[in-house]
């Protein structure tokens, strides 16, 4: 095989699964750290429901709103199984970094996004945008954070988070397939180029 035909091989697979995503289980909750927690359900802009958890700090309003990357959930991603091996077999786990902030004294929301986790399907199960549309499940975020008592005075922060939020979406899909292109040798830069085509090809973006 070619190294065209490998890194078209490569490129197919990955944007196919960048368009429509691929749910993780999530396998370990905030109470197997010592942090107390709520399931919460709440909808997204365009009305997609989401779930998540909120781990409150006691008598604190300061707000800490976690957006995961793609492929992952509010826990992890769960790269050590087989399923999931295709960016490295590594693992991600998310709740030593929540533990470290609730113990800071900061309320977390964390949910997955729509067509990841335990979060309802939604814009026809297109995950390709790179935060197109999961922007509207922040905005659901932030809406939600501000009907609750505990944080609904921390608006400037939303916004810091929201800004983090969209500059990283740009390069997010990147990080996953460099990657993924070391493992079977490809050149990252080709690979990246490739994908970039096959993804707008497939979803306008």
């Amino acid at each position: 095989m070619s190294s065209t035909e490998a890194i078209n091989n490569f490129v197919e697979g990955y944007a196919q699964l960048f368009k429509t995503g691929q749910r993780s289980p999530i396998l370990r909750r905030p109470d197997e750290y010592g942090m107390e927690y709520e399931d919460i359900f709440f909808p997204s802009l365009d009305g997609t429901v989401m779930q998540g958890w909120f781990i409150p700090a006691l008598n604190s309003q300061k707000l800490i709103i976690a957006n995961h990357p793609m492929t992952c959930n509010r826990y992890e991603f769960p790269g050590h199984l087989e399923e999931y091996g295709g960016f490295g077999e590594f693992k991600v786990n998310f709740l030593p970094d929540y533990k470290n902030l609730h113990d800071a004294g900061f309320n977390i929301i964390c949910y997955d996004f729509r067509n990841h986790g335990i979060s309802a399907s939604g814009s026809g199960g297109l995950c390709g945008a790179l935060g197109y549309y999961e922007a509207r499940d922040v905005v659901g975020s932030i809406k939600y954070a501000l009907s609750r008592l505990e944080t609904k005075n921390n608006i400037i922060e939303y916004f810091k988070a929201m800004k983090a939020m969209i500059l990283l979406q740009a390069v997010s899909g990147h990080a996953f397939v460099e990657q993924g292109a070391i493992n079977p040798g490809l050149d990252k830069e080709t690979t990246v180029a490739a994908f970039d085509k096959r993804i707008h090809e497939l979803t306008g973006f």
